[in-house]
């Protein structure tokens, strides 16, 4: 009787063992996977505190004034409204239908 005990507790220990070590190997993947997108966090972090920094410096007040007045010596016109399109599909449109002329000698070649 007392033999089978121990094969018992024997059996049942290594057996809890195992399962402890399949469990801590699936603990240490997804920590593993934590840790890669944490990196992969801060660099986006990162790149958007670069990004936000970048927004805020060229549309400061003083950095707008001096693109203004680098930009006062050139003179703009007004765009025509049959140049402006509000989709890419208007603009595909509007290119199939221009045609273009050609010239006599163009066609014999």
């Amino acid at each position: 009787m007392p033999r089978i005990n121990i094969i018992i507790s024997i059996f049942i220990f290594s057996i809890l063992l195992g399962i402890a070590s399949i469990i801590k190997t699936k603990t240490r993947i997804i920590e593993k996977n934590i840790y890669k997108l944490d990196k992969k966090i801060a660099a986006i972090d990162k790149d958007l505190n670069e990004t936000e920094l970048d927004y805020f410096y060229l549309s400061s007040p003083d950095s707008l004034s001096k693109k203004i007045k680098s930009l006062a010596f050139i003179e703009y016109f007004p765009m025509d409204f049959s140049r402006i399109y509000l989709s890419y599909i208007d603009f595909t449109n509007a290119h199939r239908k221009i045609t273009t002329l050609r010239l006599d000698n163009e066609k014999k070649k």
